[in-house]
């Protein structure tokens, strides 16, 4: 019987643990974790032994925004995500996070380490009967959403997800007690799609900080470039002066200079023209439906809107430049923001992180601090136990080409995977090698609280 299950054999090896990396290593795998560190080349016997002699050894990707909620596909997300180097990922994003059940009975099997959030709109909102994004729970339904929220918690939900963009309605009374819930948890979690993309977003985060400092519990401004067009770098300093004060205030970005939703989603309301300073329905492109790969009228729009409410739009209506500034922010987490809903989709489902990385190796960024964005800091964020590689600690690694990991997908061909992604190794097996897919899903279902 051999020495191991896995040896990555003369990378170059970044724990993120500090210290003197990266360095050349061989990393030796046994039962699911890592085993031992050994010298480059060595010649250890394993059952699988992968060649990284010029390539990266880091851990897994972590993806703290993602949307698998579309419970009809099984693997579309979260097979795109572990082909750029994913292997942690939290879903129910935007206020979109399910009723916990439905979530366990749905993901058993995950592809990759899964964590859900319970989303304000479909989680709570929906389960007391409050269908109209437009107004104001009431305050008996403020309690028993409450206390949903709190059952989910002690099930093992990950945190609560604020969609207030798209429950328009949520008032301050309803999103203060809500994050009270998750204040009571330790490390509790809000992560909050803000109320306004518009001239108001600074309003809308200075909202989000008074939410976190009011209920002492951290918060996770989700996608900040794409809701602060043209006042990004305003947020930032705003985020920046609150999180000096005190507050528990972070945020993520993707690289992308146009966003995505569904056709029915309130973001696509009357007045998107005048919110977006004259930008019309000619920088919206059908990613999903009857109009898929074309820009649509205010007809087209209608019509998607009434007949085909979950297909999906990109809005090509950012700065790139101001999208890259906020990425390269070091305050800013890497996040893709996957959104599948049964056809097509946006580019960032497949090439949001090595997109992301060559922006930060552009700006200067060294590899570590890059990695950093990916690996330590969202894991951190979410109490997650990943980010990091040390003996002992689950192996859950990506290995990749620093000169050739670049993403391919566009809007035309949102699902193409990077190239120089070699191997992906998720709880100790090998999840990709070379392009090629496991057979048979690795990850787990991550339940708060848990341990490393």
């Amino acid at each position: 019987m051999s020495g191991f299950d896995i040896l990555i054999n003369g990378g170059t090896f970044f724990g993120m643990n500090g210290g003197n990396e990266p360095n050349l290593a061989s990393v030796a795998i046994k039962d699911g974790r890592i085993s031992a560190f050994l010298p480059p080349d060595t010649d250890a016997e394993a059952d699988f032994v992968y060649d990284a002699s010029g390539l990266f050894v880091t851990p897994g990707f972590v993806d703290i925004h993602i949307h698998d909620e579309y419970f009809e596909d099984a693997d579309t997300v979260q097979h795109c995500l572990i082909k750029q180097g994913i292997t942690t990922a939290v879903a129910g994003n935007c206020g979109s996070g399910p009723a916990f059940d439905k979530a366990l009975a749905s993901r058993t099997n995950p592809w990759l380490h899964l964590s859900y959030l319970v989303g304000n709109c479909a989680g709570l909102r929906e389960a007391v009967g409050h269908t109209d994004r437009y107004t104001p729970a009431t305050a008996e339904e403020i309690e028993k959403m409450s206390a949903i929220l709190r059952r989910y918690l002690d099930e093992g939900a990950m945190g609560l997800s604020l969609g207030l963009e798209y429950a328009p309605g949520a008032s301050c009374d309803e999103i203060n007690a809500l994050a009270a819930v998750a204040a009571e948890r330790e490390n509790g979690i809000v992560t909050v799609h803000i109320r306004y993309d518009d001239d108001r977003c600074m309003s809308a985060v200075k909202e989000v900080i008074n939410l976190s400092t009011r209920n002492d519990v951290r918060v996770q401004i989700s996608h900040l470039g794409s809701m602060t067009m043209g006042h990004t770098r305003e947020c930032e300093e705003i985020i920046k002066e609150a999180a000096s004060a005190g507050a528990d205030v972070s945020f993520d970005c993707y690289p992308y200079d146009a966003f995505c939703a569904k056709a029915g989603s309130a973001v696509y309301d009357d007045g998107f023209v005048r919110r977006w300073k004259g930008k019309g329905p000619e920088y919206l492109e059908a990613a999903s439906g009857k109009y898929k790969g074309q820009r649509l009228t205010f007809e087209t729009l209608a019509e998607m809107r009434e007949k085909e409410p979950l297909e999906l739009i990109v809005a090509h209506v950012m700065d790139q430049e101001e999208i890259e500034n906020c990425v390269a922010n070091p305050r800013c987490i890497i996040a893709s923001d996957a959104l599948f809903t049964g056809t097509g989709a946006h580019p960032r489902i497949a090439g949001t992180f090595p997109r992301a990385f060559g922006i930060l190796r552009k700006r200067g960024y060294s590899w570590k601090d890059a990695l950093r964005k990916a690996t330590t800091m969202p894991a951190d964020t979410m109490n997650l136990p990943a980010g990091r590689l040390f003996k002992g600690a689950v192996a859950d690694i990506a290995v990749f080409s620093p000169k050739e990991f670049v993403d391919n997908a566009t809007f035309q061909a949102p699902f193409l995977p990077p190239d120089g992604l070699g191997l992906v190794v998720i709880n100790g097996k090998v999840a990709l090698c070379d392009g090629e897919l496991s057979r048979v899903p690795h990850g787990d279902l991550y339940k708060r609280p848990r341990k490393i």
